[in-house]
C-alpha cells in the first residue's frame, strides 16, 4: 500500500525532483531487507549486541539487541544504497576529506561509521543511552577523532522525558516509564568549535533543533542533509529558517514520505 500512495502522490500532489524513471525505480526496488544483504556479511549475535560486519567496511557495527534486526536493515539500505530517498551524500552533499560532521540523531552510528576515515572530527549526540552504550563500543577504537553526547537539542536549554523502548524514541509525558535527559541548544553545545557537515534525523524536532542553531549554521555554513517526513515536520518552514540564516544556501528536496507528501529529505549546500 505505501508504493501505491507514493504513485498518487507524485501523480496528484507533490513530484518532489522525482522523474518517472526514478519513480519506477522505487516502485519496483526490492524489499529493504534484500537491499542490505548485498552489503552485510554475517551478524553475530553475542547478550547485549549483534555485531554487525559489511562487505565493504572494515569496521564493525555494534546494534543493541533490545531492538529487531529488521533495523539493521533498514539503517544498512538508507546509508549504502545511493538510490534510497533517505541516502545523507547527494551529490551536492558528498562528506569530503577533512570534514567536521555534527550527527544529531545518530542512532547506531552507521553514517559516521562509513564516513569515518575521511572526517578530522565526528560530533553525535543520541539520547538513547542504548545507543549510547552501543556508539562506544562501536568507536571504542576511535575516541581519538569522536565525540559522543548522551543528550537531546533543541532551542532551549531544558529537561525532558525520553521513552526509550521504540527503536525510533520519543519525547514522554510519562516520568515512570521514561528517563530524564538534558536537552541542550546546537550553539551551546558547539561553542567555537567548527562543523563542516550537519545531519540531522530526530524524529520530528528538526525545526527546533535548527532555532537552537543559528549561530553555528550562520557561522560554518556547513553543508546539511536533514529529514522531513516526520508528522511534525513542516518542510518549507525548515527551508524558510535555515535560508534566513545563510540566504545564499542552495537547497534540493528529495524523496516522498509514504503516509503523506512530504519529501524524505532536504540537503542544503554554499
Amino acid at each position: 500500500m505505501r508504493r501505491v500512495r507514493i504513485l498518487f502522490y507524485w501523480l496528484f500532489f507533490n513530484k518532489n525532483n522525482l522523474s518517472f524513471f526514478e519513480l519506477l525505480k522505487f516502485l519496483i526496488k526490492p524489499k529493504v531487507d534484500v537491499i542490505a544483504k548485498k552489503f552485510i556479511k554475517k551478524i553475530d549475535s553475542s547478550d547485549e549486541y549483534n555485531k554487525v560486519t559489511f562487505l565493504n567496511l572494515n569496521r564493525e557495527l555494534y546494534w543493541p539487541k533490545k531492538f529487531a534486526v529488521s533495523g539493521i536493515f533498514q539503517v544498512t539500505a538508507e546509508t549504502f544504497d545511493t538510490n534510497d530517498w533517505h541516502y545523507y551524500q547527494y551529490e551536492k552533499t558528498p562528506v569530503e576529506k577533512g570534514e567536521i560532521l555534527l550527527d544529531i540523531g545518530t542512532a547506531e552510528g552507521l553514517f559516521p561509521l562509513v564516513v569515518l576515515d575521511k572526517c578530522s572530527h565526528i560530533y553525535m549526540v543520541e539520547p538513547s543511552q542504548y545507543f549510547y552504550n552501543s556508539l562506544n563500543k562501536s568507536f571504542e577504537q576511535n575516541k581519538e577523532k569522536t565525540t559522543i553526547f548522551n543528550l537531546a537539542v533543541g532551542n532551549k536549554k531544558d529537561k525532558v522525558f525520553f521513552n526509550e523502548d521504540s527503536l525510533d524514541g520519543q519525547i514522554s509525558n510519562d516520568s515512570i516509564a521514561s528517563r530524564s535527559i538534558d536537552v541542550e541548544t546546537v550553539d551551546s553545545l558547539i561553542g567555537d568549535n567548527k562543523i563542516t557537515y550537519l545531519k540531522a534525523d530526530i524524529e520530528g524536532f528538526e525545526y527546533e533543533m535548527l532555532q537552537g542553531a543559528k549561530e553555528t549554521i550562520s557561522k560554518n555554513k556547513p553543508k546539511i542533509a536533514i529529514t522531513t517526513y516526520h508528522k511534525q515536520n513542516n518542510p518549507d518552514e525548515i527551508i524558510a529558517l535555515i535560508k534566513s540564516f545563510v540566504p545564499e544556501y542552495n537547497y534540493f528536496i528529495k524523496g516522498i514520505h509514504g503516509e503523506e507528501p512530504k519529501p524524505v529529505m532536504i540537503h542544503f549546500w554554499i
